[in-house]
């Protein structure tokens, strides 16, 4: 059995759709009639022959395999986005300016509409000696939204006002591929106001089919008569996500021009601890499944708590969420150091996330996430199984440093000021109106008092309770070492009780303008929290306080970009909302409980890649950073003149996509015999993970285009259950099997792409489903939809 296991992939079913339906057939016009000028080309497939899925009882062969063979005849123009900057593992998800159509289209098609029947993309370096083609196993390309107006509109460039500006709304609609950036620019299509403006319709088109790593060998049009039309072309405008995957040490595609007949072998560079790829014999990037890496950390909504002895009612997950709320359960402001973070198993400690101090320094902090979900080591627990609660250890440094250490039923506290004036710390106070007990050291000769203090006042002096160990000064600071019994004297003394406090001691500190005791010359609240010495015991762990069922949790990922790393200019953050993903029957992720769904359990995807974020972990250096990848994304639009009696105008199916991700993205997770949507196929061999979802479409299908991600895609298929039938009982049983697609990969010898710089193993084309002539609408047609998925793992 395959063990290969892949994070964060992706799936969305894109869908073309109809305006109108063509009934009767039609007459194939002479083009010529509308534009003198139109010169049908008998230039090949810029990208080569594509891979077709059969329509279900339809008639093989009839749909043209070049685009120059379509009825009428074509005309083909070649345009380029603005250029794409990365380095390796960095992410692009940025719009690129607009680009200006070729003159010569512009010119011919001014004042007219014009029809696209399909279009090649490609993603090229630009050089003097022509376009070379860089390979999908360089640049990743994750998704691409595009969108060509004519001279009835113009792009305009806009800062949005948040997630609910109206704006950002409808690009989210339209071209955001699930989240729209706000931070960034972003490019809105303005209609033009003039009378003549008005009348060029339709100004603006969308085109976003099989547009992942499929998006070269993918065939991207229409049955013949079915178009997208623009009025008086004028410009495309880009937003694209690719991820630099190119090791340039290992990898020349310098001479992998339209011509070239072999692929550019695969070569991985450095990856993070997090990626999930095969490590021998690899066939991609683990770059391209957005991993979660070092450089993220997690920021879940909702309280923590330090926990000694059992166990968290419900763990942390994920090292990111842990070493976030670890440090954070520590007090602010209170000098701590947080620089030896581990991740790992470790059987000898409790599972998910705990914390020790070092024996030696308790401001420097040991954080520990272990992957086990179980474990019979209970948080702080001492190396022996026994309760390490006696023996634990913090310390704040404030205006003065506070250590204490607790010892079976002895306090040894270490307090650190000027060596001149006097301090003092409070216990168990944020304020003087809490009348703590205080500890007093003279900044004469050291003399340690002690005092119960009163509501702005210096209160009254209390019976010695603590003895002194050692009193030493070093260059302008005083030390000071006491003990005293862990129970206070009377309850004017503080008691120091682990579990009354659970841990967290609060304290008030303040420093003088005399060596006597006075009124201070400033104060300061603070808090230490006890956590047990890493030499000693298991540690005490973090543990959510309220945690909220599955899918319900609320935050957000953050990047952390590395001061030392010039070229790490990512930042800013990704919110994660409640119920990520639908409810049944939209999708059975929820009740699968795939990670995606959830920010805890969330491992790597589309919402861990954003632009400019590195997708290596902190420690590693972004290499090859005087290598800039500048590509562009090339396309060739086939078009015709449009001819009313002929063309039917399509558009792309906004708010009708058969979303079964989050709805973007899901993760295939490691099969097993206890995993959800996990099965062995027939050689009782290979495990397949299988999703499946439902929806209602009001809508004609004129072309299907299928979206998933190499390397695990298998199939996927579209079934239509009768009017009536609910959408929960929509399935593959009470379905008509509407379109079945199965991923061509490179390598496997496939005839479309074999000999070609395309053949990259592990990598996929998507076979699009075309339907030459389309009947009224059945019933089914308006009704349920249910969409599976099945991935190689």
């Amino acid at each position: 059995m395959s063990d290969v296991t892949t994070m964060g992939q992706l799936l969305s079913c894109q869908v073309i759709l109809l305006m109108f339906v063509v009934i009767e057939a039609v007459t194939v016009p002479n083009f010529r009639n509308i534009i003198n000028t139109f010169e049908p080309t008998t230039e090949n497939n810029m990208n080569g022959e594509y891979v077709f899925s059969p329509t279900p009882n339809g008639i093989p062969g009839k749909f043209p395999k070049q685009y120059k063979d379509y009825p009428g005849g074509v005309e083909f123009y070649d345009a380029y986005s603005a250029p794409i900057t990365t380095r390796y593992s960095q992410v692009w998800w940025q719009p690129l300016v607009p680009t200006k159509l070729p003159e010569k289209m512009v010119n011919k098609y001014n004042n007219k509409k014009m029809a696209i029947v399909g279009w090649e993309i490609d993603q090229v370096i630009k050089t003097k000696n022509g376009d070379i083609s860089v390979p999908i196993s360089a640049s990743y390309n994750h998704h691409y939204v595009s969108r060509i107006i004519g001279a009835g509109a113009s792009f305009k460039k806009v800062m949005l006002d948040g997630q609910n500006d109206p704006r950002a709304i409808k690009l989210a609609k339209e071209s955001g591929h699930g989240m729209i950036a706000t931070s960034q620019p972003q490019y809105i299509v303005e209609q033009g106001s003039a009378p003549k403006q008005k009348q060029q319709q339709p100004y603006k088109q969308t085109f976003s089919s099989s547009n992942g790593g499929e998006y070269r060998k993918t065939y991207h049009g229409f049955p013949p008569g079915y178009a997208l039309v623009v009025h008086s072309p004028t410009e495309f405008q880009v937003t694209p996500m690719q991820i630099d995957t190119w090791n340039r040490e290992k990898m020349n595609f310098t001479k992998n021009n339209e011509n070239a007949t072999n692929y550019v072998p695969f070569v991985p560079g450095p990856l993070p601890r997090a990626s999930q790829a095969p490590t021998q014999n690899p066939r991609y990037s683990g770059l391209l499944e957005c991993p979660m890496t070092t450089r993220l950390s997690k920021v879940i909504d909702g309280a923590y708590l330090v926990k000694y002895g059992g166990t968290c009612a419900v763990p942390i997950v994920t090292f990111q969420e842990c070493y976030r709320a670890a440090a954070e359960s520590f007090p602010a402001n209170s000098k701590h150091i947080f620089n030896n973070n581990r991740t790992g198993s470790y059987p000898s400690l409790p599972p998910g996330c705990s914390i020790t101090v070092n024996p030696n320094n308790p401001l420097a902090v040991n954080i520990v996430f272990n992957t086990l979900s179980s474990s019979s080591i209970l948080c702080a627990s001492g190396n022996d199984g026994s309760d390490a609660t006696n023996a634990l250890s913090g310390a704040t440094s404030s205006l003065v440093y506070i250590g204490v250490d607790l010892d079976k039923d002895i306090a040894t506290i270490t307090l650190k000021g000027p060596a001149t004036v006097w301090f003092g710390v409070g216990f168990g106070a944020q304020a003087m109106e809490d009348l703590p007990w205080t500890i007093v050291v003279d900044g004469n000769n050291g003399t340690v008092t002690e005092r119960k203090l009163a509501n702005h006042a210096g209160g009254r002096l209390l019976p010695i309770s603590v003895k002194v160990v050692s009193n030493t000064v070093k260059g302008a600071i005083r030390t000071v070492v006491l003990t005293r019994p862990l129970k206070g004297l009377s309850k004017d003394y503080y008691t120091f009780d682990v579990a009354a406090t659970n841990g967290l001691i609060p304290i008030i500190n303040a420093i003088g303008n005399t060596p006597s005791f006075g009124y201070h010359k400033n104060k300061a609240p603070s808090k230490v929290l006890l956590v047990p010495s890493s030499s000693l015991a298991a540690g005490a762990c973090v543990c959510p306080e309220k945690p909220k069922a599955f899918g319900l949790a609320t935050g957000s990922l953050q990047y952390h970009s590395v001061e030392s790393q010039p070229y790490d200019t990512g930042g800013g953050s990704v919110a994660f909302a409640a119920q990520k993903c639908a409810k049944f029957p939209s999708t059975i992720l929820n009740e699968q409980k795939n990670p995606t769904c959830d920010i805890r359990y969330y491992q790597g995807g589309q919402w861990a890649c954003h632009h400019m974020w590195s997708l290596l972990d902190a420690d590693q250096e972004i290499p090859w950073t005087d290598q800039p990848l500048i590509l562009h994304h090339k396309y060739r639009f086939w078009v015709q003149p449009f001819d009313e009696s002929y063309h039917t105008p399509v558009h792309y199916g906004f708010g009708t996509q058969m979303l079964i991700g989050s709805p973007w993205e899901y993760d295939v997770p490691k099969c097993s015999k206890t995993i959800p949507g996990c099965s062995l196929s027939n050689d009782g061999k290979t495990w397949v993970h299988t999703i499946s979802g439902g929806t209602i479409a009001n809508a004609t299908l004129v072309t299907l285009n299928f979206h998933c991600h190499a390397p695990t895609c298998m199939s996927m298929e579209v079934y239509a259950c009768e009017k009536g039938t609910l959408l929960t009982n929509c399935n593959a049983t009470t379905g008509k099997l509407l379109c079945k697609q199965e991923p061509v990969y490179g390598g496997t010898g496939n005839s479309k792409l074999n000999g070609s710089r395309f053949d990259e193993p592990g990598y996929i084309a998507i076979p699009g489903m075309f339907s030459l002539s389309l009947p009224p609408p059945p019933p089914l047609v308006n009704n349920n939809n249910n969409i599976s998925l099945t991935q190689y793992l």
